[in-house]
């Protein structure tokens, strides 16, 4: 009797545990599949745009100065000034150019002189061709000491700035540190801005794709509103090695000297249109840190996540790579996936 009851005592904890164990796998919650929307990567055209930012600079610029070393006399131009071609900017005084003057003075006298003797018989006309070939290169010499003592504008510009002052010494070369004598690479810094050159910087890369457009875009960030046209002027011959660039001019057209030689400006660059698989902008996961970027697609139920490339920014759309067209991306519920799961797609 004794065994019998150990025996049913054995049973009923045995069918217990069993129950129990029934009653903990019942009662575990059911793991649910993440539920997302999907969109069709679809393959359209598009005109890719390139941007880039670069300083303005003058069309023609020069840093003036006299063939000749002298005192500057007289500056005939203020800084800003606007100068046509041809007009004297500056002129010089100098030891030489007063040396030739006082000799041509010298001579004039003598002519005169020596002409009144001739007229009266008194010397031979032969001693007044002698002084009138010596008055002819001394007046020569005069023009030309004075052409070298003066400044001339070499285009229609303007004076940007005055490197040296009225009073000052200018050398052609350096007198060291003696009181009252400057030296400068020049005396005038001398402008053309009515046209301007934008100088960006373009990769090897985009040389080719850029060398046969026309009509370009400019803006400066002095005036966000206004828009330039401009025109590839040149292209650098060499490229970089370091960088793997070239300087690109762009000129613009600055009759109002509106833009500054200095100021930064952008340019666009619209390029003729290619095709490239467009997702939503949503759908990007960039990882952190980096510039790597993935999206997830769903293969029959699957989410597999997959590298893209960006090749263009559209706004709410990216022109990318590593997608084919056609493929279901994921467009919400995106943070819940892990590559491998099971999801439940709902585009309602």
């Amino acid at each position: 009797m004794k065994k019998l009851l150990i025996l049913l005592s054995v049973s009923v904890f045995l069918l217990t545990a069993c129950l129990e164990k029934e009653e903990v796998q019942e009662a575990a919650p059911v793991e649910k599949k993440p539920v997302v929307a999907t969109v069709e990567a679809k393959e359209e055209s598009y005109s890719p745009v390139l941007e880039f930012g670069g300083s303005f600079k003058p069309f023609r610029e020069a840093n003036l100065s006299a063939r000749m070393p002298g005192k500057i006399k007289k500056i005939h131009y203020r800084e800003g000034a606007t100068v046509p071609q041809g007009s004297v900017i500056v002129t010089l005084s100098g030891e030489m150019a007063e040396a030739a003057e006082a000799e041509l003075e010298a001579v004039e006298k003598d002519y005169e002189r020596v002409k009144d003797l001739v007229d009266s018989g008194v010397l031979p006309q032969q001693q007044l061709d002698h002084l009138e070939a010596k008055l002819n290169a001394s007046k020569a010499k005069v023009k030309m000491t004075k052409e070298n003592m003066e400044i001339i504008a070499p285009f229609d510009g303007m004076v940007a700035e005055h490197m040296l002052r009225e009073g000052e010494e200018f050398m052609l070369l350096n007198p060291g540190l003696t009181p009252g004598f400057s030296h400068a690479n020049g005396i005038i810094r001398f402008m053309d801005l009515n046209r301007l050159f934008l100088e960006i910087q373009v990769d090897e890369k985009e040389l080719p794709l850029i060398q046969k457009i026309k009509d370009i875009e400019v803006v400066a960030d002095a005036y966000p509103d206004t828009k330039i046209k401009g025109k590839i002027y040149s292209t650098e011959t060499l490229v970089s090695v370091i960088s793997r660039t070239a300087v690109v001019k762009i000129e613009i057209n600055n009759a109002k000297k509106l833009i500054k030689p200095g100021m930064f400006g952008r340019v666009k660059i619209s390029l003729p249109e290619v095709k490239a698989v467009m997702i939503p902008r949503l759908s990007v996961i960039r990882q952190a840190g980096t510039n790597q970027f993935h999206v997830f697609v769903i293969e029959n139920g699957t989410a597999v996540l997959k590298n893209v490339e960006i090749i263009e920014d559209l706004g709410d759309f990216y022109a990318v790579k590593g997608i084919e067209n056609g493929e279901a991306v994921v467009s919400a519920g995106k943070t819940k996936l892990r590559d491998g799961v099971s999801v439940t797609v709902s585009n309602k």
